[in-house]
């Protein structure tokens, strides 16, 4: 099973860096798993994106329409207590920011849950260390 973090699922929405990367793993993995969080995180990267004229109107609106249909599909970790409770312990033993460790601690959760083997997907090294540190398969999909 994948587990895309926000960074790693912008990546299929938009072209950039990596961005073949993450598509390949997706068409090698259909199943796409991710935290309930990755839902504000893109739509707030996507405005982004449009603020800083990146997207234009009409293009913001078909990656977002895009997204909302992809999303019904993705298999969406829910942030429970037991969660929170181990993001707040890997936030102790990693540098971590709060969603990354949110993202980590539900990728954990879902490998637990599931006994199945969980690669995580993401291009930010600093989260991608954390979680080879805790035991999961990484893929850096910065380029």
């Amino acid at each position: 099973m994948n587990y895309f973090d926000t960074s790693a699922l912008i990546k299929l929405l938009i072209q950039e860096a990596g961005s073949q990367r993450a598509e390949t793993l997706i068409i090698a993995e259909p199943s796409l798993a991710t935290s309930k969080v990755a839902y504000a995180e893109v739509h707030a990267g996507l405005a982004r994106k449009l603020r800083e004229g990146a997207l234009t109107p009409a293009s913001h609106q078909t990656i977002s329409d895009s997204f909302e249909s992809d999303w019904r599909v993705y298999l969406r970790i829910e942030l429970v207590d037991a969660l929170l409770a181990l993001t707040r312990e890997l936030v102790m033993r990693h540098p971590l920011r709060g969603f990354d460790a949110i993202h980590l601690a539900s990728a954990l959760r879902l490998q637990q849950r599931t006994g199945e083997a969980v690669r995580f997907i993401a291009s930010d090294e600093r989260l991608l260390v954390a979680a080879q540190s805790e035991g999961l398969a990484t893929v850096d999909v910065r380029s």
